[in-house]
């Protein structure tokens, strides 16, 4: 069952049956599985606020390379943006599953069929981010020595810096893959086997 199956069974339920009351024993199976999901995103949002001093600290008080800092600072600003948005999306999401009547197929279907839309746009949000954290991690943490060779790969015209720019979207690359491999489990860990429960819920009722 993906989530156009999920979006279609929503659509598509028998009135009927989407507005009789699932057995205390579904319901409890429900309200876990919805327990646990707020509370993984809780942690989540609240690790991530937590980490933007940690940034801070090092951009004003370790970054001393007047390049590294104004990139960095320019990055730092674009990622708080794009997380500024992801997490509005994010809250009306952890707000509106607080609302859903567990005792009803309709509200167990629309919560899983928004959780997994939301783990798409979480995946997606991660990608666009994951460039950015790995530039401003890199101005946080490399001194002058990285401001020349990102500044000789940027303005040079010579074949050691064609090397530099390789060496830079190689690091970048596997970045990516790395990135790819770590949000697929997270997601994974965190809300997957959640979104399962609630899928086989969702076919057990309607077995």
């Amino acid at each position: 069952m993906n989530i156009d199956d999920l979006k279609d069974a929503w659509k598509n339920d028998d009135r009927a049956f989407t507005h009789s009351p699932i057995s205390v024993a579904m319901q409890g199976k429900t309200t876990s599985a919805v327990t646990r999901i707020r509370k993984n995103m809780k942690s989540e949002f609240i690790g991530t606020l937590c980490s933007y001093p940690i940034f801070i600290w090092f951009l004003f008080f370790r970054q001393t390379d007047p390049f590294l800092f104004n990139i960095t600072s320019l990055l730092f600003f674009s990622m708080a943006i794009l997380n500024a948005y992801y997490f509005f999306k994010f809250y009306v999401f952890y707000r509106s599953i607080s609302n859903y009547d567990v005792s009803m197929k309709s509200s167990i279907t629309k919560v899983a069929y928004e959780l997994e839309l939301n783990t798409e746009i979480y995946k997606a949000h991660s990608f666009c981010i994951t460039p950015i954290a790995i530039m401003i991690a890199i101005g946080l943490l490399c001194g002058k020595q990285t401001s020349a060779y990102i500044l000789q790969g940027l303005t040079d015209s010579s074949h050691s810096a064609t090397s530099h720019l390789l060496i830079m979207f190689g690091i970048l690359l596997i970045s990516f893959i790395g990135a790819f491999i770590f949000i697929n489990l997270h997601i994974r860990l965190k809300y997957g086997k959640y979104l399962k429960e609630l899928k086989a819920i969702i076919c057990d009722l309607e077995a």
